[in-house]
């Protein structure tokens, strides 16, 4: 039977703007007939990927490009035992298919990926090995390659190399407020200091605060598939993305809003199937004073009502440094790293 660990964190940021739309707006969704302050899934993942808590913790970090020529430079940089044509030639045969553009003004040409992909010196410099040892340039496209966590995380599809595709091991939830959001307006001015009075530039921006939910799920059968190890060798990496959920937060505005903020509850359950629990705040918590209170408290009583009425086996434990959790069906415990199972 396939197990899941569902992460919920509740994490309360004042003003800040971490993910904005086309238009430079925060980002926003209506959930329970309100509007609530929106945080992507795709924006809380590359945080998560960006942060120095997940580079420590991994051995590798896949590269997302489709830049052809930087990240050629990145290899010769990185793998100067190889040689550079060597780089160049097996770049050119992994997958992917190359473009070329020419700059109008500067007439330098630029090659470019058909498609943003991720790469990694790991799987480059086994490439380049292969080939070195006799294997043909145009046969590099029927290698599978091991993926590195996060594409074993949040999955890959390559179009130019079917056999490489690998479903996400983990899914991720847009972060919603709690609560009903107001979206604020903060009018700016750059001073010039060279002038005696005025300013050099005004401007807006807009910014919210609030409690939000966030909420992932790992199928932890499909991730320890992925990786090619053992179930019991994917609790480092699960323990990894658990205390990411907790403490990384976007880095957009981030000099403007200093918004670096952990998150007051952290619940995990490990249980036979996914488990949003989202609906615990389809009614909007009441704005008041204790609105991180009451949103641990609400959450807490809809899993409960969810475990009991389906009848679910279901193991939970939870991090509150709210002290506001008092369930039976729920493990307090003190520190962030003894939500493992």
């Amino acid at each position: 039977m396939t197990t899941f660990i569902n992460i919920h964190a509740l994490i309360s940021h004042p003003s800040s703007m971490m993910n904005r739309d086309d238009s430079g707006l925060q980002k926003t969704a209506v959930f329970g007939g309100t509007t609530r302050s929106r945080i992507s899934s795709q924006c809380l993942k590359r945080a998560i990927r960006q942060s120095d808590l997940y580079k420590a913790n991994v051995e590798e970090l896949s590269i997302r490009t489709n830049r052809f020529d930087e990240l050629l430079t990145l290899c010769i940089e990185n793998l100067p035992e190889f040689d550079a044509k060597v780089i160049e030639d097996v770049l050119e045969n992994m997958g992917s298919k190359i473009k070329t553009e020419i700059d109008k003004e500067t007439k330098q040409k630029h090659r470019y990926f058909d498609a943003v992909q991720p790469y990694s010196l790991g799987a480059i410099r086994e490439a380049i090995n292969m080939v070195q040892a006799g294997t043909e340039l145009k046969d590099l496209k029927k290698i599978v390659q091991l993926p590195t966590i996060d594409v074993a995380l949040s999955g890959r599809m390559d179009a130019s190399c079917p056999g490489r595709n690998v479903e996400a091991a983990m899914s991720v939830a847009h972060s919603l407020t709690t609560h009903n959001a107001d979206i604020e307006v903060d009018w700016f001015t750059a001073c010039d200091d060279l002038a005696e009075q005025g300013s050099g530039h005004i401007g807006t921006n807009e910014f919210s605060s609030g409690v939000f939910y966030r909420y992932a799920s790992i199928d932890v059968d499909l991730l320890a598939k992925n990786i090619q190890k053992s179930i019991a060798e994917t609790t480092h990496i699960i323990n990894t993305i658990i205390n990411c959920f907790a403490q990384v937060s976007p880095s957009a505005k981030q000099k403007t809003f200093a918004a670096h903020n952990k998150a007051d509850f952290v619940l995990c359950t490990s249980s036979n199937q996914p488990l949003s629990l989202a609906n615990a705040f389809r009614k909007p918590i009441p704005n008041t004073g204790e609105v991180m209170e009451a949103s641990i408290q609400s959450l807490v009583t809809h899993y409960e009502n969810l475990v009991d009425g389906y009848e679910l086996q279901s193991k939970a434990k939870a991090f509150d440094l709210t002290n506001t959790v008092n369930s039976k069906k729920i493990e307090k415990v003190s520190r962030i790293s003894d939500l493992s199972f």
